[in-house]
């Protein structure tokens, strides 16, 4: 549902109101008996019944904020574009360093997640008009405050120098989402904040996984265990830009 506009709308911000209202001015003073006051009056009360009627994209405050949407949107495809180049070089290098067939499930897992990480940059493009209308999700302070919370436990038991330092620039954008929360932010700033907190989780995780495929294969002490734990956050990121990207389903934050 679209606001309704504020009644303490300024018509100077709005140059179609001063113009109706200048054009109404002129009109009234030449073509009626209107004295100067009682039509400045009514150019006035135009003004204002103009601007007020007005849809708020069109002003100049909205203008600038649907600019900062679209270059959120071209941001985040700009990355998860990267994101699809990183996964084909993972998914490549997996396949040429894989070799004991009985590894072929966790082989499987990681072109499955590469294949997943390929195709986030035309679902973007597909639901931009979804990015752009918002969808009715706002961030929220409680839950934000609890993810991060989560977030700084995980970060005091994390035991891999890898995954810990991916943590710290979690901690520090849920950080930030919590202080652009309590500021206040519409629906489409709130769900493209959050796109962009999955993608850099996306972003540390993906080498952490190319690490695990460094480590584990060739290896005849390879482990199945090593490359599932890689890929689980990434899968949790996945889903998670799953529900933003999708209609009507109100993601976590």
């Amino acid at each position: 549902m679209s606001r309704l506009p504020s009644a303490w709308t300024n018509p100077l911000d709005d140059p179609l109101a001063v113009t109706v209202a200048g054009l109404l001015l002129v009109l009234l003073v030449r073509l009626t008996p209107l004295t100067l006051p009682l039509a400045l009056a009514l150019a006035v009360l135009s003004a204002l019944g103009v601007a007020m009627l007005r849809p708020r994209q069109g002003r100049p405050g909205e203008r600038l904020r649907d600019r900062r949407v679209r270059e959120s949107i071209e941001g985040a495809q700009q990355r998860a574009s990267q994101l699809a180049v990183q996964a084909q070089l993972v998914s490549v290098e997996a396949m040429a360093r894989f070799q004991d067939p009985g590894h072929l499930d966790p082989l499987g897992m990681v072109q499955l997640c590469c294949e997943r990480l390929r195709v986030i940059s035309e679902r973007i493009a597909q639901r931009r008009p979804l990015l752009e209308s918002g969808g009715g999700i706002l961030l929220s302070v409680d839950e934000l405050q609890g993810r991060l919370s989560k977030e700084r436990q995980e970060l005091r038991r994390e035991g891999s120098p890898t995954l810990r330092r991916e943590r710290v620039r979690l901690v520090d954008q849920l950080g930030r989402n919590l202080d652009a929360a309590r500021f206040g932010m519409d629906a489409r700033e709130a769900r493209l904040l959050a796109l962009s907190t999955r993608l850099e989780q996306i972003e540390g995780g993906l080498r952490h996984l190319q690490q695990q495929v460094d480590a584990q294969w060739p290896s005849s002490e390879a482990t199945d265990a090593a490359v599932a734990e890689a890929i689980e956050p990434l899968n949790e990121a996945l889903d998670q830009i799953d529900q933003l990207l999708d209609a009507g389903r109100d993601p976590p934050v």
